[in-house]
């Protein structure tokens, strides 16, 4: 009895020693991370990258694959898409999804790795039945355009609403084109409207763009100059470089109830090209 009771003692005593080591390190780690990411987020990149090195930090996805991008694009570190490959690689492999989108994009453009669209596919459905809407989006795209998959408009519908659904705002600008242009679906300008308008309420440019169209061309909605002025002032301020476009042509030629003014024309076609220059 004595015995027993002598051997549970060790036990527990062992098992609180395990426990208080295992939060210990579990701490360590938390923090390591948490400090990399504060520091990374001021903008301190290779102070943040000595956090995010540290063994138990850089052994979880999410700081391999910021590792990785920091490679890519030389972030407190001389860049290195070699090393920018390998980091995202460990992370898609453990299943962090961004990662995963990440790695497709070096297959899919070849850099730094031979190009190859079989592979990248497989990386980017692999994040996309994750939920992850680049992923969805990007699938949606494939499909659209045939890249490296049959042209499918249906296949594409279903992924551009999945990626609505988990938050791609610029997803609804992609769903009301197809309603548009009936593409997929049956044609159905009303329906495309209503899509612009989620996306342009939510900021995006295109949706934007998209519906000061439908207003200036009574598409799916009546005729009306003055929102469509606003959406494709909307859209300009948001970096929309064919809204810009739009707005110089409609002060060139006195369009949508404005008077010519070849000043303001040339002020939106100035801002147009410097937004060029920027992508």
């Amino acid at each position: 009895m004595y015995k027993l009771i002598y051997k549970m003692k060790i036990f527990l005593k062992s098992f609180v020693f395990l426990f208080l080591f295992w939060m210990s390190t579990s701490l360590v780690f938390a923090d390591n991370v948490k400090e990399g990411n504060r520091l990374y987020d001021s903008g301190k990149y290779q102070e943040a990258l000595s956090y995010f090195m540290k063994p138990d930090a850089a052994n979880n996805p999410a700081t391999m694959n910021r590792i990785g991008y920091m490679y890519k694009k030389g972030l407190g570190i001389k860049e290195n898409p070699e090393e920018a490959y390998k980091w995202y690689r460990n992370a898609a492999e453990a299943g962090f999804a961004a990662a995963q989108f990440n790695l497709g994009l070096m297959y899919q453009h070849g850099k730094p790795i031979p190009e190859n669209m079989n592979e990248a596919i497989q990386w980017f459905r692999k994040a996309a039945d994750q939920n992850y809407p680049d992923a969805e989006m990007k699938m949606g795209y494939l499909a659209v355009t045939g890249t490296g998959v049959k042209k499918d408009y249906k296949e594409a519908m279903q992924w551009y609403r999945r990626a609505a659904e988990h938050g791609d705002v610029g997803a609804y600008a992609d769903i009301g084109l197809f309603y548009d242009k009936g593409q997929g679906v049956k044609k159905d300008p009303n329906r495309a409207v209503q899509y612009y308008i989620l996306g342009a309420e939510k900021g995006d440019s295109e949706a934007q763009l998209f519906l000061a169209d439908s207003y200036a061309k009574a598409n799916g909605v009546p005729y009306d100059a003055n929102r469509a002025l606003y959406w494709y002032r909307e859209s300009a301020k948001n970096g929309n470089v064919l809204a810009m476009k739009v707005l110089s042509g409609i002060y060139k030629l006195g369009q949508l109830g404005v008077q010519k003014n070849d000043a303001e024309s040339q002020r939106w076609l100035d801002m147009a090209e410097k937004a060029e220059k920027k992508q």
